[in-house]
């Protein structure tokens, strides 16, 4: 997994991801918890995408900056290491000290007061990237996709900035748009069982919604957030 889309519109942000995973890695409901949501992994028990009650998020890729050779047995899920970061109540400062040796690399899109950034463990490193927020981006799982089929997502991500009125529903509709290209679109479903199995989506503005799709299941669970704090989403 996955494909993550972060979008700047005016008085909201919008993050998106697609899982890609096999389907018994499904998860049908939001699941709260001491003022943290997120889609709660059926086999793991953690989470690819988590959001804090104050307004913080984490949403996880799979691999760091290409597709690495795995190991028989890790020391932790990295759907738990997203939970325990989003417990902080800063996710940057507790990046420099959490103990990653024997985690499998990933890649975060944090975001948090207004700053957003992506951070990668390779393996053997930590590497965090502050973005400008007044951007937008997509990322793609390293492990399911190559050098040159991420640049072909970027060009389709490119074009769907220039040819569409971009909203939170136009958003929804990219993430779970078909073609052809079963292997590496943006909805895929491989013939050894990896596919695009939910949808989740975050919506802040003066309040933030999250809606998750359980795509196998045809399941939707809106979920309405309150906040601890007001959060300001402009990027001055």
């Amino acid at each position: 997994m996955c494909t993550v889309t972060y979008f700047p519109l005016k008085n909201k942000i919008v993050l998106t991801s697609n899982r890609d995973e096999k389907p018994n890695r499904s998860a049908q409901e939001i699941h709260r918890e001491k003022g943290i949501f997120y889609p709660k992994d059926a086999t793991k028990n953690g989470t690819w995408f988590a959001v804090s009650e104050n307004g913080n998020v984490i949403i996880l890729l799979n691999g760091a900056f290409e597709n690495h050779q795995r190991k028989t047995e890790y020391k932790k899920s990295r759907g738990l290491i997203v939970l325990d970061l989003i417990k902080e109540e800063n996710i940057f400062n507790a990046l420099q000290y959490i103990d990653l040796q024997n985690i499998e690399p990933f890649t975060l899109v944090i975001f948090q007061e207004k700053q957003l950034a992506e951070f990668r463990w390779d393996g053997t490193e930590k590497h965090l990237k502050i973005l400008d927020n007044s951007r937008s981006y997509i990322w793609s799982s390293a492990t399911l996709y190559d050098k040159s089929t991420r640049e072909k997502r970027e060009q389709i991500f490119q074009q769907f900035l220039q040819s569409e009125k971009i909203s939170e529903e136009t958003i929804w509709d990219f993430h779970h748009q078909k073609t052809n290209d079963l292997e590496n679109g943006i909805t895929i479903k491989r013939q050894n069982t990896i596919q695009t199995i939910s949808t989740t989506q975050l919506v802040i503005s003066y309040e933030m919604t999250l809606k998750h799709h359980d795509r196998l299941n045809e399941y939707s669970n809106p979920e309405k957030i309150f906040l601890n704090n007001e959060i300001h989403t402009s990027s001055s």
